[in-house]
């Protein structure tokens, strides 16, 4: 049977998405939820951890299965589930073993845009790593074409859209993405709103905790546009945050002058976490290959390392100095160079 056959027929769905999500992985799931829901069929979202608290404007983010405090309401889903979704991830070894056990390869729909990913359906697959988001392909390969995509499912879906691009900044933004953003965006649909829940709402205590930290716990390594932050954990006491309130951290030392590459190490109590960001052509992706674990995009990826705060610190500015300082150094000559907009011809 194929894909759009089986799902046409699906009466009951189960959709996965990856651990510490993010506004595509959330703007998936319910992009799938309210779509199908408005379809007849009954949908279970599951995701590995909670909704970040800034994505809980979206309409149905409450409908969003966890799977530490819903276990055997997921289990019993995926039992009834004639159909699954697994969304904006693209290796089982991102999933725990519990939710991995539950997907049927031969009934799955796989849509995906991460550089790294490996095909993970025997039914369909939708991999693109040139698209700036799951949520692209998913609307313009998947949904759109077979159903009527209701407002709810509209504004999951630009949210995706518009997290994964850095508000439609990043080079993975092609015509196709702002095609697509038109037709999200077809009137009715609360514009502002969206944006405003995305970049407005500033808590002033992570304001001042990202202040302490610039002034702390920020290196420049051996002078090359490369921009370290570290993060302690009891910074996250004293100045009352979550983990997931520092997750734009390092976006925002990429619009500091002078910087291609970002990382930040967050000192978790079982590992550090690596995030890397990047401007032009550098590959954070196969950067982050070489630390413990890890992957991602061209531009942002995610690493762990499995050793203290200090360990991953000398690990991290070694990595860089000893096999990366000439490439970063090439990389950023051409980024400079393509900023040179005067030279363009028409």
């Amino acid at each position: 049977m194929e894909w759009k056959e089986a799902l046409r027929q699906a009466k009951h769905i189960l959709c996965l998405s990856h651990p510490r999500p993010d506004g595509d992985a959330v703007g998936s799931l319910l992009g799938i939820y309210h779509t199908l829901e408005s379809a007849g069929k009954k949908v279970v979202p599951v995701l590995p951890d909670p909704v970040p608290e800034y994505l809980r404007f979206l309409p149905g983010w409450e409908h969003i299965r966890i799977a530490h405090t819903d276990a055997e309401a997921i289990q019993q889903a995926a039992q009834a589930a004639d159909l699954f979704f697994c969304v904006d991830f693209g290796r089982w070894d991102r999933i725990p073993d519990f939710l991995r056990n539950l997907i049927d390869p031969t009934r799955l729909i796989w849509v995906d845009h991460h550089a790294d990913s490996e095909p993970l359906s025997q039914l369909g697959n939708f991999w693109n790593a040139q698209a700036a988001a799951t949520c692209e392909i998913l609307y313009e390969q998947v949904l759109e074409p077979l159903y009527p995509v209701p407002l709810p499912a509209r504004i999951a879906l630009y949210t995706g859209l518009l997290t994964d691009t850095g508000g439609f900044r990043f080079r993975s933004v092609s015509p196709t993405t702002l095609q697509v953003a038109a037709r999200l965006i077809t009137p009715p649909f609360p514009l502002e709103a969206v944006h405003h829940h995305i970049f407005y709402r500033k808590k002033l205590h992570i304001v001042r905790l990202y202040s302490h930290i610039l002034e702390n716990y920020v290196i420049r390594i051996d002078e090359l546009p490369v921009l370290l932050m570290y993060i302690p954990m009891s910074l996250l006491e004293q100045f009352g945050a979550r983990w997931e309130e520092t997750e734009g951290f390092a976006n925002q030392l990429l619009t500091l002058e002078g910087v291609l590459l970002s990382i930040v190490l967050k000192e978790y109590p079982e590992s550090i976490r690596v995030s890397l960001r990047s401007v032009g052509d550098f590959p954070c992706h196969e950067l982050a290959q070489q630390f413990d674990k890890g992957g991602g995009h061209r531009n942002a990826a995610g690493a762990t390392l499995y050793r203290s705060l200090e360990e991953a610190l000398d690990f991290t500015q070694k990595l860089i100095r000893e096999q990366y300082a000439e490439t970063i150094l090439e990389h950023y000559r051409r980024f400079l160079a393509g900023l040179e907009l005067y030279q363009l011809q028409e």
